[in-house]
């Protein structure tokens, strides 16, 4: 009965927010409750090479993001994403530039049109749709107002969930900087351990194995392969996760990952 009762917290937990059913790396279709707030901090290290031009360039990029979510109503909700990013380029010959600066911010609204639930299942379908805005930051802008639209997908169990999403992003910057971008993501949750936590109510360990690819019109495509891990309390999430590539085939001059990091926290207030 303790088993049951637990898990039941942490689906109604769920349900109610969209930082506790969700990858590393991909979106999901749960909303935050109407007047509801999460953030979500995030760390990523990424290692790009196998470089196409004979300029042998390996670059260690970081980037810091904070996203916060705010419901509007119970199936509207509003996104901005603030992205912190360094970079340092090592030449084959020796030395290259470092750079610090802050990407373009994509500001999203999230409407859920589809909603099922039965007991301890729920499945959810969503619209995203919006813009990525320019910060005109000299190294990391595209200097150009992108539109985004997509659409997430969640169902959710008590031991388990699947989000996928399938987002496009128009880039209105032309020229060589001006490539639309199609992603597509399905993340796999699945419950581990679980206990309760006294005064701050259940907790619950999960694995997560995600499948990240993205196009860009200029035929570059990669496939990550995602395995991470999650430690979820009814208002906070720690997670870490890996990326490696599964498919790379990107076109000139653009580099290959070679490996991805990311570290979050995600608070429901």
């Amino acid at each position: 009965m303790m088993k049951k009762t637990i898990a039941a917290c942490i689906l109604v937990a769920g349900l109610s927010s969209p930082a506790l059913a969700a990858g590393l790396n991909t979106d999901v279709a749960l909303t935050p409750p109407k007047g509801g707030t999460i953030l979500r901090g995030q760390t990523r290290y990424i290692r790009l090479h196998n470089d196409p031009t004979a300029l042998g360039r390996e670059v260690d990029l970081y980037l810091g993001t904070v996203t916060a979510v705010y419901g509007v109503t119970e199936r509207l909700a509003l996104l901005g994403t603030l992205r912190a990013f360094h970079r340092e380029v090592d030449f084959a010959a020796g030395g290259g530039p470092v750079d610090t600066g802050l990407g373009d911010i994509p500001l999203l609204a999230k409407y859920r049109f589809f909603q099922k639930d039965e007991r301890g299942v729920t499945t959810r379908w969503a619209l995203l749709g919006g813009f990525e805005v320019p910060t005109f930051d000299d190294t990391f802008s595209s200097k150009s107002l992108d539109p985004i639209v997509g659409t997430v997908w969640t169902h959710q169990e008590l031991d388990w969930w699947v989000d996928w999403d399938l987002v496009y992003k128009v880039n209105t910057a032309g020229g060589g900087a001006g490539d639309d971008e199609l992603r597509a993501d399905i993340a796999y949750s699945r419950r581990i351990l679980h206990g309760e936590g006294g005064e701050k109510g259940p907790w619950a360990l999960y694995v997560v194995a995600e499948l990240n690819a993205k196009y860009i019109t200029d035929a570059s495509l990669e496939v990550l392969g995602s395995p991470g891990i999650q430690y979820i309390t009814p208002r906070t999430i720690l997670e870490a996760g890996i990326q490696l590539p599964l498919v790379s085939d990107m076109a000139a001059p653009r580099l290959e990952t070679q490996v991805a990091v990311v570290f979050s926290i995600r608070i429901q207030f």
